[in-house]
């Protein structure tokens, strides 16, 4: 099941990796999360990539360099400073300043440094200021916003849910040896124990907000409700037999080869629309052609029942075919890369699977959780969008120089 948070805001302290003011050491930097706004530069090695010696030495000197530059940003003001409201909830600089810290951890990994100039435009009507600025608004409104509207809406946790807290703080404490090594290393990513587990029950929130609006495998939508999301979303559902343009010895077959194929699979064609009248009949017989002659074994094993998708999955020319057809009724050979491929049309099922993956797990979900979760998705940004923030003076234009390189 792919719970949204982990779809907008991966949390970057999950799996012990505690990132963001960084002082775990340049190794330990995580696969960014994000692309940044600009053109990204080449990663910067780390100390163990960069040899040993001078260059190693140097990278290392920067690296600590950049980490004391974001641990000194946490003072600018109080922690608990009250940058903004929410929809009248308040938003701390420890908040707002753990996202800006995490941002600007992503953008090390690309330039190998701090800006020198936050104003400095990365992109047409946008610097680095209003990138790193504008991040850590919209992932704060996420979690406030997961309070604010679980209480609003009556979505309570569990008390299974409100013990997660506690559970992963214990296992937190043990992973890293101790509470005090870990209230080190909390502190290290620009965090302490009240947000560390106010970020948590957030999270949890969310899960209550998913399960009572849509359910968390969105079984509370009607299957009328996943079917009209998705003719709007453009899904079909196909099966395919694949013959392949390799021969046996994975030779690619030459153009004789290739006609004396096509002309065995328009026999095969025409054998299969003599049943178009007989919905049952037409799938049975598909379905033993594609079991023992398809070339797509991947899909026969993950897709028995067909592929679900919208445009953009496929080759050019198979979604040509698929997007044309209707339910039971057979395209006309297809030529792609891959070969010569017969399709289906077939009804979209709301409890089958799509080729659309949990954002956690890579597993495939079915038809009914990808609507659940656009739906969410959707709602979601409606609620970002809508949200009332209003700024504490001097931060709705806050200079990130003035807080990093001391000008202003």
């Amino acid at each position: 099941m792919k719970k949204w948070l982990s779809i907008l805001l991966a949390l970057t302290l999950a799996l012990g990796l505690l990132t963001g003011c960084g002082t775990a050491g340049q190794e330990e930097q995580p696969e960014p999360t994000a692309e940044p706004t600009a053109e990204p530069t080449a990663a910067p090695e780390t100390t163990a990539e960069a040899g040993t010696g001078e260059d190693a030495a140097d990278a290392q000197a920067a690296y600590d360099a950049f980490t004391a530059a974001v641990q000194e940003g946490r003072t600018f003001v109080d922690p608990d400073t009250v940058v903004a409201t929410v929809n009248g909830a308040p938003l701390s600089w420890k908040m707002f300043y753990y996202f800006i810290a995490g941002s600007l951890q992503e953008i090390y990994y690309y330039i190998g440094s701090m800006p020198e100039d936050f104003n400095e435009e990365i992109l047409e009507g946008t610097s680095w200021n209003r990138y790193f600025t504008e991040s850590a608004t919209n992932q704060s409104l996420y979690y406030i916003l997961a309070n604010l509207k679980a209480e609003e809406l009556g979505a309570e946790l569990s008390g299974e849910q409100l013990g997660r807290v506690d559970e992963y703080w214990s296992e937190m404490v043990e992973r890293y040896g101790g509470e005090e090594a870990l209230t080190e290393e909390l502190a290290a990513a620009c965090l302490d124990k009240d947000m560390f587990e106010y970020l948590i029950l957030s999270n949890e929130k969310f899960n209550a907000l998913m399960a009572q609006l849509y359910g968390l495998e969105g079984e509370k939508l009607s299957e009328g409700d996943v079917l009209a999301w998705a003719a709007e979303k453009g899904y079909v559902r196909t099966k395919h037999v694949l013959w392949s343009f390799l021969d046996e010895s994975g030779a690619s077959l030459d153009d004789e080869g290739k006609e004396a194929l096509r002309a065995r699979l328009e026999g095969v064609l025409a054998e299969l629309k003599e049943l178009e009248g007989d919905p049952e009949a037409l799938e049975k017989r598909f379905d033993e052609i594609m079991t023992t002659e398809s070339a797509d074994p991947g899909g026969l094993q993950s897709f028995p029942a067909g592929y679900t998708y919208t445009a953009g999955t496929m080759v050019a020319s198979f979604e040509e075919a698929a997007f044309a057809l209707k339910d039971y009724e057979l395209s006309e050979l297809v030529e792609t890369d891959y070969g010569y491929h017969i399709l289906l049309g077939l009804p979209l099922n709301v409890d089958g699977l799509t080729m659309d993956q949990d954002a956690n797990t890579g597993e495939y979900m079915t038809l009914r959780q990808s609507a659940a979760n656009d739906l969410f998705t959707a709602r979601l940004v409606e609620w970002i969008d809508t949200a009332e923030v209003v700024w504490t003076d001097g931060f709705e234009d806050l200079d990130l120089n003035t807080v990093f390189h001391g000008e202003g």
